[in-house]
């Protein structure tokens, strides 16, 4: 799997593809490369589900495809989970949408946050994502680690429970913005092992959050 592209800014063609994206805010658009597949199967697709909530709980309330339910798509919709799935190498896209969704909100505080998965028609394994964004600096650290994790747990099937620091630490400093970048100062502050601080900060500085935004 593989990030082609990152932009950020108004991309006006999307509204008339999905009606709940507010005129005032910005989009982060993330052009992805897909692994071919024919997409999850019912037992994959929920227990990849599942893991993804052990690290995003509010995503268990994400509502998705709405306006999509009566369009030919053959959505599935699966008991118990809020994500619905098409049984094509869109739901590996359409996963890290909402990854990038649930950031959006739980890191950077959004209280209303929308994304669009599109895919393109050559190659088919190649998808631009729309999400809604209004700090672009933690829309390229959330594109960057989710497409990381999703890609780790298709690959080794689970994921290490150490990720979620990340998260934690992601949303610390954006809550507090003179915090100590100092690894052995973070453990202390959160009561945190030195190694957790570490490999949090540098999962960080990996994925862009300390990336500079004009």
């Amino acid at each position: 799997m593989k990030i082609l592209a990152i932009a950020y800014g108004h991309f006006p063609k999307v509204f008339k593809l999905y009606s709940r994206f507010q005129p005032d805010v910005g989009h982060l658009k993330v052009v992805l490369d897909d692994v071919p597949s024919d997409g999850f199967d019912q037992a994959d697709f929920v227990a990849t589900y599942r893991q993804l909530a052990t690290f995003f709980p509010s995503i268990t309330e994400h509502s998705c495809c709405e306006e999509w339910e009566s369009a030919p798509l053959f959505i599935r919709e699966e008991q118990g989970v809020s994500i619905k799935r098409v049984g094509e190498s869109a739901d590996v896209a359409h996963l890290i949408e909402h990854v990038i969704v649930d950031m959006q909100v739980n890191i950077g505080g959004m209280q209303r946050c929308s994304g669009l998965t599109c895919g393109w028609r050559d190659p088919e394994n190649r998808f631009d994502l729309f999400v809604e964004c209004i700090d672009s600096r933690i829309g390229l650290f959330a594109a960057q680690f989710a497409v990381y994790l999703v890609s780790r747990m298709l690959s080794k099937r689970k994921l290490s429970g150490r990720y979620k620091f990340v998260l934690q630490l992601a949303k610390y400093f954006t809550e507090n913005p003179e915090a100590h970048t100092n690894a052995r100062a973070l453990s202390t502050e959160l009561n945190w092992s030195v190694g957790n601080a570490e490999m949090a900060m540098s999962r960080l500085h990996k994925f862009g959050f300390f990336h500079a935004t004009s």
